[in-house]
């Protein structure tokens, strides 16, 4: 998502006030509530890019949306960005036709929404952490029209929005038809100050034809793509806050009808509109497999102990290890721990990843005085794993000194 873009297309559902459109001034309406026929596509062979291996695909050549790949987000409540439409699982807003997924945004009135369209997303279904990620797509067009390719933070249910980071693949608002933006956003740079670049195709190719649209991820950097031509590249020295983008995301696909960044439809805007998504792939280079991830695991804290560390100029320091481990007792490496300190300390290091060994140590800021120290584990979160507190034996430790 762009710097202009005051709030991510996130998670969030407030309900706010639905701003509608009159008969006089509104867009073209759609009267059928049966899908839209489209001509028909020639779909792309399924390929291989030299040096990279193909972890996961959709090539949508079946009679319908996979559900062992893709869940609907369904809701109207504006999607924290004040957007107009309302998204449900109808084949009328999303299907497989002709060797495509389309998402159909229609204008039509819908309970308390005058527009409907559909978002797909991989949750709690495959998360992926490093690769390429590409899509070959054919955007609509218009004022408030706002399709998307983009990833969200796998651990957004327990670290939030932005702490699980976003990874916006493409973004295109239909009143800049030949421009398409790149975008992170992470915990110190989101929304408004969200970090990243666009790309300029000819006038018209965007909705005229297909064209694919890619990341390359890799430990420490980002790159995006617009048919394999690079526009944009990002590595932590140029985000404010935490890198959050060495843990799993997974992959989200919507078409939405207006919002604060957009702008919103008008008497020149034509429905239906609709996004044609020819394939999803996931490739990744050779060895790093294992990153990829399906339905999540489960983890708890299995470990928690309290050291005091001597000092030279005579102060000394509460060490508190942390071990994290999944249902099997292994260790889980990358999971973000947090908590706070009471007692003789209440400074100090709160928050941590842990290590390969499952470890993570955090040290209180350098004491004097004596007396009793105690950390507390507020919170643990991982993209691939759920936290089941209920397996945890303890979530304090204490030191007496």
């Amino acid at each position: 998502m762009p710097p202009r873009r005051h709030i991510p297309m996130h998670l969030y559902c407030a309900w706010g006030v639905l701003l509608l459109l009159s008969s006089a001034c509104g867009p073209a309406r759609s009267s059928a509530s049966a899908p839209t026929v489209l001509p028909s596509h020639t779909p792309t062979p399924e390929g291989m890019r030299s040096g990279w291996d193909l972890t996961w695909h959709d090539e949508f050549e079946g009679g319908a949306i996979d559900p062992a790949h893709w869940v609907f987000d369904v809701g109207g409540g504006g999607w924290g960005n004040n957007e107009w439409e309302y998204y449900t699982d109808r084949p009328g807003n999303a299907r497989v036709e002709g060797g495509m997924l389309i998402l159909e945004a229609r204008a039509e009135k819908y309970l308390h929404r005058n527009y409907t369209s559909a978002r797909l997303k991989t949750q709690n279904l495959h998360a992926f952490t490093y690769g390429r990620i590409e899509a070959r797509m054919r955007l609509p067009v218009g004022k408030g029209i706002w399709p998307a390719f983009w990833m969200l933070g796998a651990d957004i249910s327990q670290a939030g929005w932005p702490a699980c980071g976003e990874i916006d693949i493409m973004e295109h608002i239909g009143r800049e038809p030949n421009r398409v933006y790149g975008t992170v956003h992470g915990p110190g740079y989101s929304g408004g100050n969200g970090v990243g670049g666009f790309a300029t195709a000819a006038d018209g190719t965007l909705s005229d034809s297909f064209h694919t649209y890619a990341i390359e991820w890799e430990p420490g950097g980002i790159r995006w793509y617009l048919d394999d031509r690079e526009y944009f590249r990002v590595d932590p020295g140029m985000v404010s806050g935490e890198w959050v983008y060495d843990f799993p995301f997974f992959l989200i696909l919507n078409l939405a009808v207006g919002g604060d960044w957009p702008g919103y439809p008008d008497e020149t805007t034509r429905f239906p509109q609709f996004l044609r998504v020819d394939y999803v792939r996931v490739y990744q280079l050779p060895g790093q497999a294992g990153r990829y991830q399906g339905p999540p695991g489960v983890l708890h804290l299995e470990e928690i102990t309290l050291t005091a560390q001597e000092n030279s100029d005579g102060t000394w320091q509460a060490a508190a290890s942390i071990r994290v481990a999944d249902a099997d007792g292994l260790p889980v490496e990358g999971a973000s721990v947090s908590g706070g300190w009471v007692g003789a300390v209440i400074r100090g290091e709160t928050r941590g990843r842990s290590d390969a060994s499952g470890y993570v140590r955090l040290l209180s800021d350098p004491v004097r005085r004596s007396g009793d120290v105690t950390f507390c584990v507020t919170g643990i979160s991982h993209g691939g794993y759920t936290y089941d507190e209920s397996a945890n034996i303890r979530t304090c430790g204490k030191l007496e000194r």
